[in-house]
């Protein structure tokens, strides 16, 4: 294979101005050099990628707070911070908006069949469903730190699940997690797959791999 460093510059370039991280901008070149093989290498490939870039900081809200009256504590702590706003959640969404006295608009479109619809709340730049939602951003971000074979599912599509992982994973340096330890009372049925347990576990370990991508990671519980 015959691809001298101009060739490799002239083929990066876009993607660096599309705002990838390393991680990803490794991932596409080497991608590149497997197809280049024609899916048989030759020979090894080792690809080193160092980004520059400004801190952006991300908020991420999820489930109401375990005390109702907390609720305008959390969200006014929440709704304080710098960067960009992401709320996780049904109950937790609706309490937002009746927070900012700004309507929930719930969309009907389903992107993913896996993965329940958005809503638009001003003032907020993403809501999405809970737990579901952020589970798949948890397999998005295990697959992230080994392969990262799922990035052309998540790197494109509108769901949720997608929106969150390009955020958390791309755009964010700092993020920041707002978790209400509210028990929601329609996960306890017995039979749900959703319990508390499980929220909390989907929220541990998504921090745990983000820590591994290198972002600062916050947690404040309510």
């Amino acid at each position: 294979m015959k691809w001298d460093v101009p060739s490799i510059t002239e083929f990066m370039e876009p993607f660096y101005d599309a705002g990838f991280t390393a991680k990803t901008l490794a991932t596409i070149l080497l991608d590149e050099c497997y197809a280049r093989y024609g899916g048989s290498p030759g020979d090894d490939t080792t690809v080193c990628v160092v980004k520059i870039r400004k801190r952006e900081p991300v908020n991420l809200l999820m489930g109401p707070p375990a005390d109702r009256d907390d609720c305008g504590k959390m969200l006014s702590l929440f709704f304080s911070k710098e960067g960009r706003h992401i709320i996780c959640g049904g109950t937790t969404s609706e309490i937002a908006a009746e927070y900012l006295g700004r309507k929930l608009i719930p969309h009907r479109e389903i992107v993913d069949p896996e993965v329940p619809p958005i809503s638009e709340l001003e003032g907020v730049d993403l809501v999405t469903e809970g737990v579901v939602t952020m589970g798949k951003v948890l397999k998005y971000a295990q697959d992230y730190l080994q392969d990262n074979e799922k990035f052309k599912q998540w790197s494109y599509k509108r769901d949720g699940a997608s929106l969150i992982a390009r955020m958390l994973f791309e755009d964010a340096t700092d993020i920041h997690f707002f978790i209400g330890k509210a028990v929601n009372p329609a996960h306890q049925i017995t039979g749900m797959p959703i319990g508390f347990d499980v929220k909390m576990q989907v929220v541990q370990e998504l921090e745990a791999c983000l820590r591994q991508m290198g972002k600062r990671i916050r947690v404040s519980y309510f």
